[in-house]
């Protein structure tokens, strides 16, 4: 009997190595656009494993803050993350190409096209996630980014003395120095408290999002500047992928898939709930939709960003890399920009 359970156990525990636990950290919360995100790829996961992989997920905070994680998929502590492009600069420069205003425009059905098969981003911007030993899996988009203010912004003139939240990249703080704010980089944690100090005056975020983290209670005003959507990155340790058998690296592709298609439906139907819900929360809430001749301001203005992005690319790399890193991100925007009208014309 005592040799029979000592097998019964010794069994249990051979079954026991063969789970995995795969971590997966987001910069959002529960019921973000990357948490339905994440969810859908571990209900994957866990299927076509059979229950032999669980994938847990880390929410804001809970392993750091957006830099934080990103650095904790690049030496492996984690498996995974999704992070906004405004929050990757300084791993990737490149990746800044997607945050430059008036780019993707906001189109949905042509933003997720581009974000999920871009030559450009899959081809020539994923080799740039390599050398941090990342492997971008796919990119989504949260939905239109939205300004928030305690007055209407509708001209550059407008942004004069503005405090405006940004993300912590080059190119979010440039933009709206451009446009004539002051930018004041925060990770989201922050933002709630400095509207309501009036430490800042204003931030940029999604509908969805700005109603989740409660922000419309402390700002007056929401401007659809058709500037850009936000767009979240999805990337895996490059080396441990590598590691991973044919079997697995497929099950991984086929979560991704499913959570793109997931959370691309959830960001659709929640901006637009979310957006019902700020108005009956607050009826006196100003929403201004900036003209196109309104809007012609900002994109003549964004032209001058696409210089900076070159510069912020080139000075990441050493001084005989220069050139030929300012050419790369020439060529990457160049091509994304073409890629864009392609399909939106198609």
């Amino acid at each position: 009997m005592k040799k029979l359970l000592t097998a019964v156990l010794t069994l249990g525990i051979a079954f026991g190595a063969q789970a995995e636990t795969w971590k997966f950290a987001s910069e959002e919360d529960k019921k973000d656009v990357q948490d339905i995100y994440a969810q859908k790829f571990a209900e994957v996961i866990k299927k076509e494993s059979d229950g032999d992989i669980k994938v847990r997920i880390y929410y804001y905070g809970q392993l750091g803050t957006e830099n934080d994680i990103v650095e904790l998929a690049a030496n492996g502590t984690i498996q995974f993350v999704s992070v906004g492009t405004g929050h990757l600069g300084s791993y990737v420069p490149e990746v800044q190409a997607i945050s430059l205003p008036y780019v993707l425009g906001t189109d949905e059905k042509v933003t997720r096209q581009i974000l999920t098969s871009s030559k450009t981003i899959y081809e020539d911007l994923a080799p740039k996630f390599e050398a941090k030993n990342l492997k971008l899996l796919s990119m989504l988009s949260e939905g239109e980014m939205v300004w928030g203010a305690n007055k209407a912004i509708r001209s550059p003139e407008d942004f004069a003395n503005q405090k405006i939240r940004t993300f912590t990249s080059t190119i979010p703080v440039e933009t709206y120095k451009t446009f004539g704010a002051t930018p004041t980089p925060l990770s989201w944690g922050e933002v709630y408290g400095s509207l309501q100090l009036k430490t800042v005056d204003g931030m940029v975020n999604p509908i969805y999002f700005i109603y989740n983290a409660k922000w419309h209670e402390v700002q007056d005003y929401l401007m659809f500047p058709g500037q850009q959507p936000y767009v979240a990155t999805v990337s895996t340790n490059s080396k441990w992928f590598k590691g991973l058998s044919t079997e697995k690296q497929a099950m991984v592709r086929k979560a991704i898939k499913a959570a793109d298609a997931a959370a691309y439906e959830y960001q659709l139907r929640i901006n637009k709930e979310n957006m019902d819900k700020i108005m009956k929360e607050r009826p006196d809430m100003q929403v201004v939709i900036l003209t196109e001749e309104e809007r012609s301001r900002f994109k003549e203005l964004s032209i001058s960003l696409h210089d900076t992005f070159y510069d912020v690319v080139a000075k990441a790399y050493s001084s005989e890399d220069e050139a030929e890193s300012r050419k790369s991100a020439q060529r990457i925007l160049q091509s994304l920009i073409e890629e864009v009208k392609m399909v939106a014309n198609y």
